[in-house]
């Protein structure tokens, strides 16, 4: 379990400032989308975009294999996060924290995380004038947003060394015996504690504040259709789309606590995590045997959403647009579990052993963790619906820039974004014979992040037949010493014909 949750903090994706679209490294660069996008990569975002082409002569395209990642933290210094990403890249997991850097690190999470990944496996779309656009991806996606409360993060990350706990249960080389908890215990004698006991103990709802976590990771067949309804492009046009996905969820966690005591946790994941919930699941209503699997993992839901957009083109230089996507909902038939409030009386996990914050996962649910769970038969969880604006003007050809405001329905949901979110952004255009290069640079800020300047390069070949391309979400990442967000959007697999 440890270990694919390592791999899921790692590839994570790039999208909007405030991680609210999917993967199109074309846009990436800019901060801006509803009104650039088009072919399969406007899914999700605008599928009135699938109207008009790009290449007047390139009526499908397709591409495999885009990927991108976005992981922001306020607390985590930019080499800290660096570093610990590399250890995962280089050797599968995260250097082992010792105690002191322990109680660093749940100082440290006691603040806003996120990350994203979205894998886009396969797309493909034909547009014409007549027909309109059609198309169709495969995608995956994984988002996490959390902010732990101080407690809630020192016992997570401290286990048994939580001062919650006063008292240690101490096994001394020969007999057990209790002292007292205390900060500066060498590395030697924390390997001797068998447990931390709390005298005066908490329910585990004023342990967990206002705390919050929302986890989603879902497999999504994503279907879009758009076309120009009446007028020309030389003149005044509009465009309108509708899409629909399919989604399979493979993983779900949503934990809100209210400041007062009191908490709500829900959660599904796949058999293939391999999460030990123990003797708790022979009386799941919900519950799925199975192994662990390290690639197509069987889903615990399943769901439906549509988009709904249209963008109005004047003067064949002036673009805007409206989009409402990911209206739907998600039903989770398999492994759920919900959580009740227990006192935290004692408690003998040694905590997260790493800086990998999605380890505290199996730290919560598994059957040595935090939360006393019980089963349900299912749980339904409406879609992180979406509203977006955009408007943005071509330049003689040479430049292309604009803005987008895109703000949430309900940003307590898994997936959603936390809060308005804005950008501003374009991309300057360099002709080479056939080709172009795509200079990429803007602005962005809102949705609970710090402002961001995003960068990227997009390579046009033959006429649009080729397109390969690299950004990133935010450039302040490479000189900023604090408050990183490190983030890539790439892809290389990208035709047109």
């Amino acid at each position: 379990m440890k270990k694919i949750l390592t791999l899921l903090f790692i590839f994570s994706v790039v999208t909007l400032n405030a991680q609210s679209e999917y993967v199109a490294w074309p846009s990436a660069g800019k901060g801006v989308s509803s009104t650039f996008v088009t072919d399969y990569h406007c899914l999700g975002i605008n599928p009135a975009n699938l109207g008009w082409q790009a290449y007047d002569e390139k009526k499908v395209t397709m591409g495999t294999s885009e990927f991108g990642m976005s992981i922001y933290s306020e607390a985590l210094a930019k080499q800290d996060l660096r570093d610990n990403i590399w250890a995962v890249v280089k050797k599968g997991s995260l250097d082992t924290l010792t105690y002191d850097q322990k109680i660093q690190a749940a100082e440290g999470f006691a603040s806003d995380f996120a990350f994203n990944w979205d894998y886009n496996m396969f797309g493909v779309s034909y547009q014409s004038e007549k027909f309109g656009g059609i198309a169709f991806s495969l995608r995956s996606r994984a988002t996490w947003n959390s902010s732990f409360s101080s407690s809630f993060s020192d016992i997570l990350f401290q286990g048994k060394f939580s001062s919650h706990f006063d008292s240690l249960m101490y096994f001394n080389g020969t007999d057990t015996t209790t002292i007292a908890n205390y900060q500066g215990m060498s590395q030697d004698s924390a390997e001797n504690v068998l447990s931390g006991q709390a005298s005066v103990p908490l329910g585990l709802g004023e342990i967990i504040g206002d705390s919050y976590l929302r986890l989603s990771v879902n497999r999504e067949f994503h279907l879009g259709y758009g076309r120009r309804l009446f007028g020309k492009d030389s003149t005044f046009a509009l465009y309108a789309g509708v899409g629909a996905k399919y989604i399979q969820g493979i993983a779900m966690m949503q934990l809100e606590g209210d400041g007062a005591g009191g908490y709500q946790m829900i959660s599904a994941f796949s058999p293939g995590f391999d999460l030990d919930y123990g003797n708790v699941r022979n009386w799941n209503p919900s519950n799925i045997p199975g192994k662990a699997q390290t690639f197509w993992r069987s889903p615990v839901g399943y769901g439906f959403g549509v988009d709904f957009g249209v963008n109005m083109m004047v003067l064949n230089k002036l673009h805007l647009a409206a989009s409402v996507t990911n209206i739907g909902s998600m039903k989770y038939t398999g492994n759920v579990y919900e959580g009740t409030d227990t006192l935290i009386i004692n408690y003998s996990s040694p905590g997260i052993k790493d800086m990998n914050v999605a380890n505290s996962v199996p730290e919560m649910l598994e059957s040595t963790g935090l939360f006393n769970l019980r089963g349900r038969e299912e749980t339904t969880i409406k879609l992180p619906a979406t509203m977006r604006f955009g408007a943005s003007l071509e330049i003689a050809k040479v430049a292309h820039v604009g803005v987008d405001l895109v703000a949430p329905f309900d940003k307590t949901l898994p997936g959603s974004i936390n809060g308005f979110a804005w950008g501003i952004g374009g991309d300057i255009i360099i002709k080479a014979g056939n080709s172009q290069i795509f200079l990429m640079t803007g602005v962005t800020g809102g949705g609970g992040y710090d402002y961001q300047v995003p960068v990227g390069v997009n390579f046009v070949l033959g006429g649009g037949a080729y397109e390969v391309g690299i950004a990133s979400r935010d450039a302040i990442t490479f000189f900023a010493q604090n408050k990183p967000t490190i983030s890539m959007a790439f892809g290389f697999a990208r035709v047109r014909f």
